[in-house]
């Protein structure tokens, strides 16, 4: 564990080193009209174009920049929608406050910053927060972007704050390596080319997360690929590259204690699509076999609306039999497996071996598709029937 702490440190120590570099790739802060702030006060942000402010702190010392409206809330009454959309943790967030040093390079956020979790720069209930620790001691600027309501903004300190971890620049084609944990993610960056294949892997004995960032036409960002497990506790993207740009990835973790990983970032061949789903009729047995625990075999089955039907699954193994539809969308993963087209709306399972009997009703004409698949085949050759029961209606 001391390893580990020691190795943090250096990558701290990185971070620092490497700021510049980051900074280049960066907007900058502007000085014009610029008016001091004090830690621990509040200055009133009048409504029009960018303001920028002056900070002085000392070498080591951690702040927290609040940056809130004061326009009054919406309330029940207001014509707003009322639905819950959802954590607003979760979305990405669109950068209107900026820390630079006396030069007006960017020092947060830093490029890369397009993640949620992670990030020095959060949503609050009126506005921003920043969090910023200084390497050292002088002068700082503060921009706040332009806005037509009143603000106000608050630096107050911040006890043991951390340089935050810097992007790690990467290439298609070479490994790389870092501690992560679920109080600091990694992330790397690697240009890609539209309609390029790649592979992302994590490698850990840690339960790691993947997550890839790609941008859009205009320059955007937004999460396109997320997974957690793929390869037992290894997290793999395969992802078709949406446009030509620089991507980012984020190594995270679900584990508190820092863990060593390992990301490969190979370029890839397009997955083969997955199989033709096998016919099957109404009335009509077959036979199958699945070659070992992670085997899947799909059927379709012609339904007719408002017809009732049953299916029979017979194994010597705990198998599970589920109906679904065509799902057009890439897994995460790009997977070609028989079911790597397959969105199940309902499955059985109710004992280890047997007879599993699956009841649905057709609510239009079409084809239904069928999933074969177990939690493991045991001492058996993995052989299977399938029977779909016309029950009339």
């Amino acid at each position: 564990m001391n390893s580990i702490r020691l190795t943090r440190g250096a990558l701290f120590l990185a971070a620092a080193a490497l700021a510049p570099l980051a900074q280049a790739q960066a907007a900058t802060c502007g000085t014009a009209g610029a008016k001091p702030l004090t830690v621990g006060t509040v200055a009133r942000v009048e409504p029009g174009p960018a303001r920028n402010f002056t900070l002085e702190l000392g070498v080591r010392e951690g702040v927290i920049v609040d940056i809130a409206s004061l326009a009054a809330k919406a309330t029940a009454g207001d014509d707003e929608d009322e639905h819950d959309h959802g954590d607003a943790a979760a979305t990405p967030v669109v950068q209107t406050i900026r820390l630079c040093d006396a030069k007006g390079n960017v020092l947060a956020p830093q490029p890369g910053e397009v993640f949620v979790k992670g990030g020095s720069l959060t949503n609050t209930e009126d506005g921003q927060r920043l969090r910023f620790y200084a390497t050292a001691a002088g002068t700082y600027l503060v921009s706040v972007a332009a806005s037509g309501d009143a603000r106000e903004i608050l630096v107050r300190r911040r006890e043991g704050g951390m340089i935050a971890q810097p992007v790690v620049s990467a290439s298609l084609g070479r490994a790389q390596k870092g501690i992560t944990s679920s109080g600091t993610p990694m992330v790397f960056s690697f240009s890609g080319s539209a309609g390029q294949w790649v592979e992302l892997k994590s490698t850990s004995e840690k339960d790691t997360l993947l997550r890839l960032a790609a941008p859009d036409r205009e320059g955007n960002y937004a999460v396109v690929a997320e997974n957690d497990d793929s390869d037992g506790l290894n997290p793999v993207i395969r992802r078709k590259l949406p446009s030509t740009g620089t991507y980012y990835v984020q190594v995270d973790s679900l584990s508190d204690e820092p863990g060593e990983f390992e990301l490969s970032l190979e370029p890839t061949t397009a997955p083969k699509p997955p199989p033709p789903p096998i016919a099957l009729r109404a009335g009509a047995a077959v036979s199958g076999k699945l070659a070992d625990g992670d085997a899947v075999v799909v059927y379709a089955l012609p339904v007719v609306a408002g017809k009732s039907y049953r299916l029979e699954l017979t194994a010597e193994y705990d198998g599970v039999v589920a109906i679904g539809v065509p799902n057009p969308v890439e897994p995460e993963d790009g997977g070609s497996s028989a079911d790597a087209g397959f969105t199940e709306i309902k499955s059985q399972d109710s004992g280890t071996t047997g007879t599993e009997k699956l009841n649905f009703t057709a609510r239009g004409n079409g084809q239904v598709l069928v999933r074969i698949k177990s939690f493991g085949i045991g001492e058996t050759d993995g052989s299977f029937t399938l029977k779909a029961v016309d029950l009339g209606g």
